[in-house]
């Protein structure tokens, strides 16, 4: 009896591989690279000492790529020199770009992209023999925000320019600043244990909320706390905001609850009037008993609104509290703010006594969680909010809480859709060049979804632009001055490839005109 084989296809191997290409969608994130002005950044960032061997745009462009076709670890990079038609794609691009051209290999050049060992040579620069002295003179238990290398400034400074390209494309008065921790869980055996018992990293990150973009990271040790030196990174990231920014709001967490930072902002700064903030504020016993004085009809209830318009009626209520919190050394000039509460009630477990009366079960963790406290016949649990804003309560509380939206889905995007939560080395000076790199990364392809790519793509995460784009095969064919990429014309791949070049084109006409980022770099320095 003749059975039946279970198999559809028949495989036979491709005699020319440099033809194919797992990585079809690619070339078009390499196209808006050059229409974005990214090799000029990267020589402005990067000073080269030599030509020899591969250059810094060479490491820099290979873990983006890195980043953006899902590698997690740096021998993934394979995973892209095996791949035949994007390493034509990107001899074609060493042949545009000046900071690809005229390198040196002594023994010869056998590769395209960088090998692992030498990425971890380009990371290695990254290293400060006075973070790792630092380090070993550190008690264990001891937090400590190390120093990092003189060459790390070169990342910074072109994160830097990515946002002032973007100002420049998509210019913005205001800058509404998202300043969180994120903790990054690992196993490498040099991290410190965060609060949470695992062995962590602790990057502080600030956001602009209007680019969409995150402005400035801070690497720290897991042990950290999240709210040390937070005024100095404030100032930092002050100085990294591009010309044409003429007002600031800071929005934060109960980290951010130092009255020293409070009074910073309140006051302003050379450049920026008063800044703006909403800062959780600590629940104290204080502050709780100010919120029991709040009369019943200062409530106002919680109403908030979708994306399409539609209000929803919440169980929260919010008033104004008039509290002064009882500070150390508190000087008769420092500034009073606004305090806000928020209350909502919460269901509870009774138990009814034979006499009649009710006890009420909380377990101790909720109640030191929630703050609960009875106001009449209800438990509700309280948060506060210190704020400089004017506007009722409500629009106050409305505005904080957008802190906790697109913010935190950067840090996700960052854990998950790069490769920051997965670190290459035991050495905490690669650890942030690699944390860095995936910042600069997800901004750059941000910009690429919002400049290049339709309206339903813009917004969307790295898994569903792998599978409209990025992670589509092609075949490639190469004449004598171009390189064409063969796709089915009935396949929405083509209509993205030819839309996104369509919007690559008129980018780069626009930076032309408007000479892009470097004179709006000069003018804020």
């Amino acid at each position: 009896m003749r059975r039946e084989s279970p198999l559809l296809v028949k495989i036979e191997e491709e005699k020319n591989e440099s033809n194919l290409s797992s990585f079809g969608g690619i070339t078009t994130f390499l196209e808006f690279l050059t229409g974005f002005k990214f090799e000029r950044m990267v020589k402005a960032s990067f000073k080269e000492k030599s030509n020899q061997g591969y250059s810094s745009l060479h490491h820099l462009l290979t873990l983006i790529l890195l980043n953006l076709t899902g590698g997690q670890s740096v021998s993934d990079v394979d995973r892209l020199e095996e791949d035949g038609g994007l390493k034509r794609v990107f001899r074609k691009l060493e042949k545009k770009w000046d900071g690809l051209k005229g390198r040196v290999f002594r023994k010869g050049r056998t590769r395209v992209f960088p090998s692992a060992s030498r990425i971890f040579g380009f990371l290695n620069r990254f290293n400060s023999d006075e973070e790792e002295a630092e380090r070993e003179s550190t008690p264990e238990g001891k937090s400590k925000i190390l120093p990092v290398a003189d060459s790390f400034t070169s990342l910074a400074e072109l994160n830097r320019s990515v946002v002032c390209q973007a100002q420049v494309l998509r210019p913005q008065e205001t800058a509404t600043l998202d300043m969180d921790n994120n903790l990054i869980v690992t196993n490498k055996c040099t991290a410190k244990t965060s609060y949470k018992k695992d062995k962590s990293y602790h990057p502080f990150n600030v956001y602009w909320a209007e680019l969409d973009l995150m402005l400035f990271s801070e690497f720290r040790d897991g042990n950290v706390p999240a709210g040390v030196e937070q005024l100095r990174i404030l100032r930092e990231s002050l100085a990294q905001l591009p010309a044409g920014v003429k007002e600031v709001s800071v929005r934060s967490d109960t980290a951010g609850y130092q009255h020293e930072f409070l009074e910073f902002m309140d006051k302003g700064t050379d450049r920026f009037d008063k800044i703006g903030f909403s800062v959780s504020c600590d629940v104290s016993p204080s502050f709780r008993q100010a919120v029991l004085d709040v009369d019943e009809q200062e409530w106002q209830t919680v109403v908030v609104r979708d994306a399409e318009g539609n209000e929803y009626v919440t169980r929260q209520e919010v008033a104004e509290v008039l509290f002064v919190p009882d500070t150390k050394n508190k000087k008769k000039n420092a500034p009073v703010f606004r305090y806000l509460a928020t209350r909502e009630a919460v269901d509870v477990q009774y138990e009814f006594k034979d006499n009649g009366q009710i006890s009420i079960f909380t377990s101790e963790y909720a109640e030191k969680k929630l703050h609960l406290e009875e106001m009449g016949e209800k438990i509700y649990k309280i948060f506060g909010i210190v704020t400089n804003l004017s506007g009722n309560p409500l629009q106050v509380l409305l505005h904080h809480r957008k802190r906790c939206g697109r913010s935190e889905q950067e840090h996700s995007r960052l854990t998950r859709d790069m490769a920051g939560g997965r670190f290459p080395s035991s050495s905490f000076g690669e650890n942030a060049a690699w944390w860095y790199l995936c910042i600069i990364s997800l901004n750059l392809l941000k910009l690429y979804q919002r400049h290049a790519l339709p309206k339903e793509l813009k917004t969307v995460r790295i898994k569903t632009l792998n599978a409209r784009m990025f992670r589509i095969a092609v075949k490639m064919i190469e004449g004598s001055r171009q390189l064409t990429l063969k796709i089915g014309n009935s396949h929405s791949l083509f209509t993205l490839i030819k839309h996104a070049q369509k919007k690559i084109v008129a980018l780069n006409e626009i930076l032309n005109t408007k000479r892009i980022w470097l004179e709006n770099q000069s003018s804020v320095q």
